[in-house]
Formats: C-alpha cells, sequence, structure tokens
C-alpha cells in the first residue's frame, strides 16, 4: 500500500496533465452552473482544475520554500498580487465593477494559469514529454473528426458567442458558418490549432522513425485544414510566423520556401478565408486612403485661408415685388418605377451596406465591420480604462468580455503594473530559453524546446486581435504547453532519456 501511494504521489501530477489534455480539448463547453450579471458559466473542468490545484498546494505546503525559491514562480505570483491590488482598487476606488464578476475574473485568471506550475511538476523525465504529445495528438484528432462532422454531416455545436447561446444549446451550422468543433467559438479553435501545429512541427524533426514521421505528417495536413475552414486570418498569420521561426532557430532554411508556398495554396481550399484576405486588404487601403484625404485637406485649409478684406457695400433698398396670382395645376400621380442599381462611391463608407447579396459582399462587410469596432470602440475603451488609472488599471471584467487585443485588455485592467509583470513572466522565459539552447544538449530534446517555443510565439501573435488569454479551453492550453517546456528544460540534458 505504502508503494502504491508512493507511485501515486510522485505521478499524480502527470495523470492529471493527461487527463486535462484529453477532457479540455474534447468536451463541449457546456455550463453547470451560471453566474449572475454575466453568460459566463462555471463548467466542469473548473472542478477538474481545482481538483489538481489542491493537491498542488498540498504539495507546496509539504515542500515549504523550495517553490519559492524558483525566480519565474515569484514572478507569476507577484502578477497574482497585482491583479488582487487591481481588483481591490476597481471595488473601493474606481468603483466601475461588480464586485463579484471582478473578483471571479481574477480567479480564473488565476486558475488558468496555475496549470503551469502543475505541468512542470508533471516533467520527470523527457519519456513524459512524449507521453504528453501523444495525448495531445489523439485529443487533436478527436477534434479534427468532430469539425469535419459540422462542416459536412451536421454535427451539433455548442457555442458561447452571445448569451443565449452559452445556455448550452445545440446549434447546427449554416452552410457558410466556420466551424467551431468542440471550442466555443472559430477563433477558440484556431488559436488552439496554432499552437498544436507549431508543437507538431517541432516534434517532427524530434522523431527518427519513418511511420512516425508521416503519421504527424497526415495529423498536420487535417489539423492544418481545419485552421483554414476556420477563416481566421490572424490565426493563418500567427501559423506562418510560428512556422518559420521553428524552421531559422533549427537552422532548416531549405524548408522555409516550400512550407510557405504549400501553405498559402492551402488557403485557397476556403473561398471565405481567400475573401476575408481581399476584403481586409481592400478595406485598410480605403481606410488609409480616407486618413490621408482628411490630414490633406486640413492641412491645406490651414495653409491658403485667404484673409478676409472688409469692403463697405450699400445696403439696397428692396423694390416692391408684385402679387401674380399662380393658377392651380392638377396633380399628375406617376407610378413609381423598378429601383435601378446604386453605384456606391469607392472608400470606406461604401462598407456600410450591401452592395449585392454576394458571398464576398458580405465577407467584405463582416471584415469592415470588425475592423471598425476594434479601432473605433474596444481599444479606445481599453486605452480610456488605462488612463483612468494608469497604475492598477479599472479592474477585471470592467471593459466587458471584448477587447480583442489581451495586450490592451491587460493594460486597461490591471495597468502598467500587471502589464509589466506579465512581461516579465515572459522575459523570463525567453531568458531560460536562449540559455537552453545554448547548452550542447541533444537534437530532439532541442526540436521540443523550439517546437514549445514557436506555439507560444503562435499563441503571442494571436493575442493581438484576439482575446486568446481569456478563452478557457485555450489559455488551459496554453499554460500547460508552457508548463511542458519549463519542465523539459529544468531536466537534466546530459542524463536527460532521449526520444525514440
Amino acid at each position: 500500500m505504502k508503494k502504491l501511494l508512493n507511485w501515486f504521489d510522485q505521478r499524480i501530477f502527470f495523470l492529471g496533465i493527461i487527463i486535462l489534455l484529453v477532457f479540455i480539448p474534447l468536451y463541449p463547453k457546456f455550463p453547470l452552473f451560471n453566474i449572475p450579471k454575466t453568460y459566463v458559466a462555471i463548467r466542469f473542468e473548473d472542478f477538474l482544475v481545482a481538483f489538481m490545484v489542491g493537491i498542488f498546494l498540498i504539495k507546496i505546503i509539504r515542500q515549504k520554500t523550495q517553490f519559492f525559491q524558483n525566480r519565474l514562480n515569484r514572478l507569476f505570483l507577484v502578477y497574482f498580487f497585482v491583479g488582487g491590488l487591481s481588483t481591490l482598487s476597481a471595488i473601493f476606488i474606481t468603483k466601475n465593477v461588480i464586485p463579484h464578476l471582478v473578483v471571479l475574473h481574477w480567479m480564473r485568471h488565476i486558475e488558468y494559469m496555475s496549470l503551469f506550475f502543475i505541468s512542470v511538476y508533471s516533467v520527470k523525465k523527457v519519456q513524459n514529454i512524449k507521453d504528453s504529445f501523444s495525448v495531445l495528438v489523439l485529443a487533436t484528432i478527436g477534434v479534427i473528426l468532430y469539425g469535419l462532422g459540422q462542416k459536412f454531416l451536421g454535427f451539433p455545436v455548442v457555442s458561447t458567442m452571445n448569451e443565449e447561446f452559452s445556455k448550452g444549446i445545440l446549434l447546427t451550422l449554416t452552410e457558410w458558418a466556420r466551424i467551431n468543433s468542440t471550442f466555443a467559438g472559430h477563433y477558440d479553435l484556431a488559436a488552439y490549432l496554432v499552437l498544436f501545429l507549431a508543437f507538431l512541427f517541432g516534434a517532427i524533426f524530434s522523431y527518427k522513425r519513418r511511420l512516425q514521421k508521416i503519421f504527424i505528417v497526415i495529423v498536420g495536413v487535417f489539423s492544418f485544414y481545419l485552421l483554414i475552414l476556420t477563416s481566421s486570418q490572424i490565426a493563418f498569420m500567427a501559423y506562418l510566423v510560428s512556422i518559420v521561426f521553428i524552421l531559422v532557430i533549427s537552422r532548416k532554411f531549405r524548408w522555409i520556401l516550400p512550407v510557405l508556398l504549400l501553405s498559402i495554396l492551402g488557403t485557397f481550399a476556403s473561398r471565405d478565408l481567400t475573401d476575408r484576405y481581399a476584403a481586409t486588404i481592400r478595406i485598410n487601403r480605403d481606410l488609409a486612403v480616407e486618413a490621408f484625404d482628411k490630414s490633406r485637406l486640413a492641412w491645406l485649409s490651414r495653409l491658403y485661408v485667404p484673409t478676409p478684406i472688409p469692403t463697405l457695400t450699400p445696403t439696397p433698398t428692396p423694390a416692391p415685388v408684385p402679387v401674380v396670382a399662380i393658377k392651380p395645376t392638377k396633380k399628375i400621380v406617376t407610378p413609381l418605377s423598378t429601383p435601378t442599381e446604386i453605384i456606391i462611391p469607392s472608400g470606406p463608407k461604401r462598407y456600410m451596406t450591401y452592395e449585392s447579396t454576394s458571398s464576398a459582399d458580405i465577407t467584405a462587410l463582416t471584415a469592415y465591420r470588425s475592423t471598425t469596432i476594434r479601432l473605433n470602440v474596444e481599444w479606445p475603451r481599453a486605452i480610456r480604462a488605462f488612463l483612468k488609472n494608469p497604475l492598477l488599471g479599472t479592474g477585471y471584467s470592467s471593459i466587458t468580455l471584448a477587447t480583442d487585443n489581451d495586450y490592451l485588455r491587460v493594460l486597461g485592467e490591471t495597468g502598467l503594473l500587471g502589464f509589466v509583470a506579465i512581461f516579465l513572466i515572459f522575459l523570463q522565459i525567453i531568458i531560460e530559453v536562449i540559455k537552453y539552447l545554448a547548452k550542447n544538449v541533444s537534437p530532439p530534446e532541442k526540436m521540443l524546446v523550439i517546437g514549445f517555443s514557436g506555439a507560444i510565439l503562435g499563441f503571442l501573435i494571436n493575442a493581438s486581435f484576439i482575446d486568446v488569454f481569456e478563452s478557457s479551453k485555450v489559455a488551459y492550453v496554453f499554460w500547460i504547453i508552457v508548463g511542458l517546456l519549463v519542465g523539459l528544460m529544468k531536466l537534466n540534458p546530459t542524463k536527460a532519456d532521449k526520444l525514440s
């Protein structure tokens, strides 16, 4: 019995990570309990994570000061502390939040990031990384199959895109809708696939057996196809940057051009994605032209304003106007003619209405609204929150559930202190990655670290246009991957067992 307890104690975190890597991607976001005044709900995975965090806290209490000796751990605790200060400031100083909601969102951020510690402690040897990767691949195969089932077989969708959908209603995708698979939205699915594809791309160079490589390539092709079906422009760009980063750091330069060409050609499998890129380019051009024209006219008006010369002009006496009787005419009623097509002038204003009912024009309208909402509503709202309280922000949940830029969200909700705190976390990880790659480690371990790093880079790029740190499914997996990366780098590279 004692041996069994000892075995369980040594592997409890690894088993927990394995369970989470299966459950989180595959289980749809069915709500268990609703929270008043928000449609963010408590779900089953929250209890799984809470159970693992409870065991972890017991472990930390037993270790006493060992946990706090690690610099990266201390940086995480600093961020949690700053988030707590921001929460108190929002409740008692700025007073622009609902108290129980700001506390809930603060605790959810701690919940997401706590998986980093559990993931680090789960890595005892490189074989743990291999097993975690295998489980993640199997879970992603399930995500792919369910996503294709949504696209072609009418599998149901569970979404949290609005308050009504978040109640767990089973929906069916329309012909032009973007797939969600088991995730709550297409952007969440796309962010997850960027993480997975980058990690997959690094792992493929870590295996030597041909069958393993072929299997990884097949899974990668279907994952890429699913990414294309989400039609997420920023996710596709994040994928390209992360893959190129992996190839450059690993010095596999001859693969860069073929991978880029195949990836770009692959976008033609989704007309929606290509239409969105074309619409975005056209919209950005029109917005730039309009801004340039406004600034040019303003500059010319200041430069060429003539100085008025006062002149004395006599005031003429108005002559009497004779009253002429107008003979009433018969009112003629003309029938309404068939309306003709109205040609809307070029420029951003033409995206305010449908020019036709074609899918390309609807896509252009959607892209325009997405761009203008970010530029005119969401991003200025986050900046105003930051300016209101530059040090601590206005608290979690104070700038609603959507900002579409996680960096501006951090500034707006937790201020400069919160932004610096989380920046230092990633800076410390970058430093540790550089130090590790400078060591004389075997190629399999080095490629795994590079793959992990590329996945994190892709996620951070996604965060510039999507609130990926706020999406539970994606945030859980992200912090697990970050923990696996740090756990791998903590292993002694001269004694680490090798991947087969």
